[in-house]
């Protein structure tokens, strides 16, 4: 299995996540991730993010959807800039920084994840994850935040 690279998060970046995924308390925040880098040959870095809409038509305290038409724009603005879509990130409410068996079940092969533990209405952890094509695991991703 192939370890993959860190990935670079400035500050600015790291605290406008940590906002958005603060505000949306109760509910489960999201957004793309883009940059460039593909987190095997070359580190991930980011540079810009971008907060969608949770359209999950269950409970928003859990899951998250990132809706189609989202993608596609993320998509548009990442080529207009020379950039990739990356991943996506999205908090836990009241939970740890940790993939759950939901996530790993609607996450692509290729992409960064990264998530924010929300306690309380406060930011607390911050992960990186990338999904293992071999065996479907989650594998950590360093994650040089500042």
């Amino acid at each position: 299995m192939i370890q993959p690279l860190a990935v670079s998060l400035p500050a600015d970046l790291e605290a406008q996540l940590r906002r958005h995924c603060e505000a949306a308390y109760p509910d489960e925040a999201c957004g793309a991730i883009l940059g460039q880098g593909d987190g095997v040959t070359e580190a991930w870095q980011v540079s810009l993010l971008e907060a969608a809409p949770n359209e999950h038509e269950g409970d928003h305290r859990r899951r998250y959807l990132v809706p189609p038409e989202f993608q596609l724009r993320a998509e548009k603005l990442a080529r207009a800039r020379g950039d990739d879509v990356l991943g996506y990130y999205h908090s836990h409410p009241d939970h740890p920084a940790r993939p759950s068996e939901y996530d790993r079940s609607h996450a692509w092969f290729g992409y960064l994840y990264v998530i924010c533990s929300v306690q309380q209405g406060r930011s607390a952890d911050l992960n990186a994850f990338t999904l293992a094509e071999q065996d479907g695991v989650f594998l950590d991703v360093p994650l040089q935040a500042g």
